[in-house]
């Protein structure tokens, strides 16, 4: 079993000088220090730079030492912000919008949430604290306590160059739910959204879907009961600029239950397009296997244009060999990473392949807890994590065509209980783990072309090691690209989203106590 390398540390001094292309920097006397999150700097979709925060000292028993590295997309130091704060503070989430940086901190003896906006310039812009009750703060914690230092949550989201919509659970009463906030960059205003005013079921949770020039969209998942297997799908629109409700509408029609997964603003119109996939109307999607993938698209009022169904043993299946539980011979079932229109007017669905195979090692973890009277914290089945693939619709969503690019397996153990749920559902926890070898998807601001890179790890005679592969369209043409990545003895190796024609590569060397840092240019 090949594992996944963790989200790196990322460490640059002041002084550092101008880095060219494939040139390299190395850091020296690197300690262990906990870096909250890092990530790149975008400006709509074009790279700008990068910001990492991490601790640079304890300062007493309470307090520690706090900095945010802001660079640009040549790694050259663009500000450095340096505060203290609380020890228990922990950064949940940071996100870049075009104009600004915002971090989500939470001090858990505290017991509130304090999101800071900060400038390109390294200028704190605002702050907003929350208080949190017993009850939420406890939701928080089980919702990021099991995360890693270097993983990078889900929490908030930019929307354009207007602000930052963030999405937490609550509990409220005998009502699990979800709040909604909205932070604007270009005014001091903020917006919340209480689901449990108005909630009905017991439980509902929000996730961010995408926006539009004048809604933010969720996809909201209600629920009677916790451990209930009939859940159901709801479209909420809100209204960016005031936090009302626009619509809140079922996805589950009475041909298919639909269940979104990404948002597409269709240009030069005020619909937006949602792809995901979709079941029987009696269907259990916590159960059942897809039927296909379908794309509905929406006004602003809500109300459903038109819908398209492409079936995995149909449409699908006249491109790739699928049965009707949506199984693609020996790729499996597939996860889509993206989806994205071209200047064009086509459409691109990037995917990857997943097994549901059974674990050796939770096998073997089961049978000693039941001996030992216990249970094991391991699934019996696991996912099997396979190739590449990328289908293209047309305009009206369409299939056109669909190709499979073959990389090496890895698998990634699933928690106890995920023998029971849908391979789609044990898909989105392997993501959560950053499991699947998809990297990102680069592209310029007016869609014309774009490249979809990945990992994978090769055993050739000439060359044994990881690579750094890309699957780009420019010009109406795919073309792929590879190259291999350094054989050093690295402790971990991260590939970064870099200006076009580049990838940045970084390497931690623990022995040495060193992390080198550079561009390579693609092929």
């Amino acid at each position: 079993m090949r594992k996944k390398t963790p989200f790196l540390l990322l460490v640059l001094i002041a002084g550092c000088l101008q880095l060219q292309a494939q040139n390299k920097i190395s850091f020296d006397n690197v300690r262990q220090i906990y870096i909250r999150n890092s990530g790149q700097i975008m400006d709509g979709e074009e790279l700008k730079g990068y910001f990492t925060v991490y601790v640079t000292d304890k300062k007493d028993r309470h307090t520690n030492a706090y900095a945010i590295q802001i660079m640009d997309n040549n790694l050259n130091k663009i500000k450095e912000i340096e505060f203290e704060d609380d020890k228990d503070i922990r950064i949940l989430e940071s996100s870049y919008n075009g104009n600004s940086i915002m971090f989500l901190f939470y001090n858990s003896k505290e017991k509130t949430l304090e999101y800071r906006t900060y400038g390109f310039d390294g200028k704190q812009k605002s702050t907003y604290t929350k208080e949190l009750n017993n009850r939420t703060r406890w939701l928080i914690e089980s919702t990021y306590g099991g995360k890693s230092e270097e993983g990078q949550n889900e929490a908030i989201f930019s929307v354009g160059n207007t602000g930052f919509t963030t999405v937490i659970p609550v509990k409220e009463g005998k009502y699990y739910s979800y709040e909604v906030n909205f932070f604007f960059t270009d005014r001091n205003k903020q917006w919340t959204f209480e689901a449990a005013e108005e909630q009905e079921d017991k439980i509902s949770s929000a996730l961010y879907l995408g926006a539009t020039d004048s809604l933010v969209v969720y996809e909201v998942i209600k629920q009677k009961r916790l451990m209930s297997k009939e859940a159901h799908s709801w479209l909420l629109g809100l209204n960016i600029y005031t936090g009302k409700k626009q619509f809140e509408v079922s996805t589950e029609a009475e041909d298919y239950k639909f269940f979104p997964m990404n948002i597409v603003p269709l240009k030069g119109k005020s619909e937006f397009m949602l792809l995901g996939t979709y079941y029987e109307p009696d269907g259990r999607v916590a159960k059942d296997a897809s039927l296909g993938l379908a794309s509905w698209r929406f006004n602003s009022a809500g109300q459903v244009v038109s819908k398209k169904y492409n079936s995995w043993d149909g449409p699908i299946g006249k491109y790739l060999p699928s049965d009707a539980k949506g199984k693609v011979a020996d790729v499996g079932y597939i996860y889509f990473h993206k989806v994205l229109q071209t200047e064009d007017g086509k459409f691109f669905a990037i995917g990857e392949g997943y097994k549901k195979v059974v674990s050796g090692l939770g096998v073997a973890a089961g049978i000693l807890g039941a001996m030992g009277g216990g249970g094991s914290g391991i699934s019996m089945m696991k996912l099997k994590i396979t190739d590449m693939l990328l289908l293209q619709f047309d305009e009206q969503f369409d299939i056109k065509n669909a190709k499979i690019y073959e990389k090496n397996s890895n698998s990634v153990e699933m928690p106890a209980g995920a023998s029971y749920l849908t391979p789609h559902t044990m898909a989105l926890i392997a993501k959560s783990y950053r499991a699947f070898d998809y990297d990102f998807t680069q592209t310029d601001k007016s869609h014309t072309r774009f490249s979809v890179g990945y990992d994978d790890y090769v055993k050739d005679d000439d060359y044994k090691g990881r690579t750094f592969n890309t699957i780009s369209y420019a010009d109406g043409k795919i073309t792929t690209d590879k190259i291999n990545l350094a054989t050093n003895k690295s402790t971990w190796t991260r590939l970064f989203q870099a200006k076009p024609g580049f990838i940045m590569i970084m390497e931690y060397f623990k022995k040495s106590k060193t992390i080198d840092v550079r561009l390579e240019k693609l092929n």
